[in-house]
């Protein structure tokens, strides 16, 4: 009788292993694929292209790069490409608006139960945007427009995983739908409210030219985080998720 509850007992410690090695192998496959089954696939138009752009040389970086500092300005001599920044430009077209707008602190995806704080960020020495360290935040790209400026497109970037850190909060895009509702605050305490109209994969090397950094047209919001395929040998991810989204009010 010993016997049999002993082997009762090992059999039942072995499907619950069983288990958990299948629900982490579920989260691996959802991690560098970038999509969860079930879950949506591509939807919406292409995002323009032939806007002007102070976009770096390729996509989001798969490493874990420092932060850029937060009282880093947003000095136009460091901006790649870019002959004066968004929130400059801005105020050159409207002498009236001399105050730039709020920079963004935190961002919001209902929905999903999304919520990061967001760190500006800049570009690294090899040209791709930085991206905070800690995958349970995103960074916003300073040379881009400020959530809420009437034009251009505002980026936010962030991890989808980390080596040592787990899964990054921009994972969650894997589900996002057209018409969730995404929130952006500001420094001072106001709120820009937007609304998803497309998710589409990029090849890392076509990001830049992707119209994802532009700084003219329609006013968006831009998410970007890595999406499979995952190969090691080849640098890591091979694709970015980009997730537009355009002002609720609009």
């Amino acid at each position: 009788m010993n016997w049999l509850r002993s082997r009762r007992g090992l059999l039942t410690a072995l499907v619950v292993a069983l288990c958990g090695l299948a629900v982490s192998t579920a989260l691996v496959v959802r991690a560098a694929t970038g999509t969860a089954r079930g879950g949506p696939v591509d939807f919406g138009a292409e995002p323009l292209t032939d806007a002007v752009s102070t976009g770096p040389a390729s996509g989001p970086v798969t490493g874990t790069p420092d932060t850029a500092p937060a009282a880093e300005p947003d000095a136009a001599s460091t901006a790649p490409g870019a002959a004066g920044t968004a929130a400059g430009a801005e105020a050159s077209r409207c002498p009236a608006a001399r105050a730039p707008l709020a920079a963004p602190t935190r961002l919001l995806l209902p929905r999903l139960d999304l919520s990061a704080a967001v760190d500006p960020v800049g570009v690294a020495d090899d040209g791709t945007v930085v991206v905070p360290r800690d995958p349970r935040r995103v960074g916003w790209y300073r040379f881009s427009p400020r959530p809420g400026a009437s034009g251009g497109s505002s980026v936010i970037v962030g991890h989808v995983d980390s080596d040592d850190r787990g899964l990054g909060v921009l994972v969650a895009l894997a589900e996002v739908r057209a018409g969730d509702r995404v929130s952006v605050e500001r420094a001072d305490g106001s709120r820009v409210d937007y609304r998803v109209v497309s998710r589409r994969t990029v090849a890392k090397e076509a990001l830049a030219a992707s119209g994802a950094f532009r700084t003219e047209g329609p006013a968006v919001l831009t998410l970007v985080t890595c999406t499979g395929p995952y190969l090691p040998d080849q640098g890591g991810y091979r694709n970015n998720l980009v997730v537009t989204a355009v002002e609720a009010s609009k």
